[in-house]
């Protein structure tokens, strides 16, 4: 099982890079087409929303996985503002590991 943590889009451009230069989602996608048809078990966290502001776009629905929200806590970011915004963060699970867990439950 390998978990994929890319930098946060939301977070890697414009004026404040604070970890990485950015990535092209497109290659990024296709790397994990690539390890769906490997059967690769994986989970990224990818993309997410602080109140009503959006990060990043989600992951395209033709790679099958499946998108779980996460509720992440206070936004530092919000607090540090005044505002009590809550970060929700998505997890996406490959196919073969939302199986695999479907399974579990299952049994």
């Amino acid at each position: 099982m390998v978990y994929v943590d890319p930098p946060y889009q939301g977070v890697c451009a414009g004026r404040n890079p604070r970890y990485h230069p950015p990535f092209d989602h497109d290659d990024f996608c296709q790397a994990l087409a690539r390890l769906n048809d490997a059967g690769v078990m994986f989970a990224v966290s990818y993309d997410g929303r602080t109140g009503s502001k959006v990060y990043g776009q989600p992951l395209p629905r033709g790679l099958d996985l499946t998108r779980i929200e996460v509720r992440a806590g206070r936004s530092t970011q919000a607090t540090l503002l005044g505002r009590a915004d809550v970060t929700y963060e998505s997890l996406y699970l490959s196919p073969r590991l939302a199986a695999a867990q479907a399974g579990r439950a299952a049994g």
